[in-house]
């Protein structure tokens, strides 16, 4: 996999000098930490120094039968705790035109951190971290054709190959077959729109558990003007999947409403019943002069496997739809800790997403919101459900012109089904100040603790722990 993602690294560099429009960004940033606490122990602490260095780059590339966004950065560490010493950070998007207006390939990797079990995680970022880190590479091959029936009906048809592989994790990774075939209305169908759907999704797991899901859905749409408009669908699908139901196939249904009074504000509102049961959706989006809201909530049957395959390793697009030049950058990575177990389990997950952002002329606020309640499917967890909530505020300020602050105070809290429950609360403030042009340094500390209901982990290593964490960095971008 490290070879396949070295060769799209190359091929992306090799046809810059093709591209219409090409930004290329890179830089290097170097960090030197103080904790308290290695290996976050429950007891027997001891203080250490760990040393990073992290180089990272980005390319955005479009060019006249091609696109490719790339950002990736290494992290190189010494610390002896229990934590990766190799860290990397990948997202490729790319997309290739192979045959004018009909025969396309996306070609796409990811690779990033996530906590192996995030009911029992104690890791927050790449430094010091605890074993209870895998690292994930996942890369898609996507081609799919595109076929215009005139004005009256669009086909596409797409197959994807999905390679996943997990690094000190519970499963070694897994091979996915998908395909997805949509029929649906063209231009000539101008308030009444209709389609044709069918996908399937084959998980060949490298461990013992394999997973197959396949839906077929009809739907139709009305508008019933400029900011309104209403859609309905009916459909079935066939599931094989470890289960404690008697049946994981069925008939599905569904209804949305969708209001868009303006291209700053969207709100969908809907309702779906599946084999699982019936569920509310929405999803809503909205941006004023200098803030914006994003709200969601759905409930689907997944596993690590599908959510680790749509995984945004770097925040590309802020918030305002604005383009972040360099996402890649000097601080310590963080590690996922609110999607799930990486196992071959099937659960369903009901997800409530929210976040508020505003920008001001010297101060940005960001609130960030994660309710996840995962109910296993197998009975591996007595039937019971589980519950992971993040809630995360961040404060930055310009202070001066070379001079800003950023505070942040994070919370995270499960709850397992087993009866194993934990929180965790982080305090983070940090000042920083730009050098010259393309070199800042900065100084940080941070205070964390957790804390867990379980006698039985009491007695275990990275179940309750405090830590004291200071740091000062330097990073510079180079031209």
């Amino acid at each position: 996999m490290k070879k396949i993602i070295l060769l799209l690294t190359c091929s992306a560099w090799v046809t810059t000098g093709w591209a219409i429009d090409n930004r290329f960004e890179k830089s290097v940033s170097a960090n030197l930490t103080y904790t308290d606490n290695e290996g976050l122990r429950s007891s027997n602490e001891k203080s250490a120094f760990i040393a990073s260095i992290t180089p990272s780059f980005s390319l955005h590339r479009e060019a006249a039968r091609s696109n490719i966004d790339l950002t990736a950065a290494l992290e190189l560490n010494n610390q002896d705790g229990g934590g990766e010493n190799f860290n990397p950070r990948l997202q490729f998007d790319s997309n290739w035109e192979l045959f004018e207006d009909h025969f396309f390939i996306d070609v796409d990797a990811t690779a990033g951190q996530n906590s192996s079990d995030p009911f029992t995680s104690t890791s927050i970022n790449s430094i010091n971290s605890g074993s209870d880190v895998a690292t994930t590479y996942d890369l898609q091959v996507s081609p799919y054709f595109i076929n215009r029936f005139r004005r009256y009906a669009d086909l596409e048809a797409r197959y994807t190959r999905d390679k996943q592989i997990n690094k000190g994790s519970v499963t070694d990774g897994s091979s996915s077959d998908i395909i997805n075939i949509s029929l649906n209305s063209g231009e000539a169908f101008s308030r009444v729109f209709w389609g044709l759907n069918y996908s399937k999704d084959e998980i060949s797991s490298e461990q013992t558990t394999d997973s197959n899901f396949e839906s077929y859905t009809a739907n139709v749409g009305f508008a019933v003007n400029r900011s309104w408009r209403v859609n309905g669908r009916v459909g079935a699908e066939n599931n094989d999947f470890t289960s404690t139901r008697s049946s994981n196939d069925g008939d599905t249904w569904g209804v949305d409403v969708i209001w868009t009074p303006s291209p700053r504000t969207s709100l969908t509102v809907g309702y779906d019943d599946r084999f699982f049961g019936g569920t509310p959706t929405l999803d809503f989006t909205h941006r004023f002069r200098r803030s914006a809201i994003n709200l969601s909530y759905s409930k689907e049957v997944t596993n690590s496997t599908r959510l680790l395959r749509d995984q945004q390793i770097f925040q590309v697009v802020d918030a305002f739809g604005n383009t972040i030049i360099n996402p890649a950058t000097g601080n310590p990575f963080l590690v996922t800790s609110n999607l799930a177990t990486l196992n071959d389990i099937t659960f369903i997950d009901e997800r409530l997403d929210g976040s508020y952002s505003y920008q001001g002329r010297r101060s940005n606020i960001t609130w960030n919101i994660s309710h996840s309640r995962q109910s296993d499917e197998t009975g591996v967890s007595g039937g019971f459900s589980s519950t992971l909530f993040d809630t995360g505020l961040t404060y930055t300020r310009e202070l001066s012109r070379n001079n800003s602050l950023n505070t942040s105070i994070q919370f995270n809290k499960t709850e397992q089904g087993t009866g194993v429950d934990s929180d965790r609360h982080q305090f983070n403030i940090g000042l920083s100040r730009q050098l010259v042009q393309d070199t800042s340094i900065n100084v940080n500390y941070s205070y964390s603790k957790q804390d867990s209901d379980s006698t039985a982990l009491l007695s275990t290593t990275r179940s309750e722990y405090t830590e004291n964490r200071i740091s000062v960095g330097f990073s510079h971008q180079f031209k």
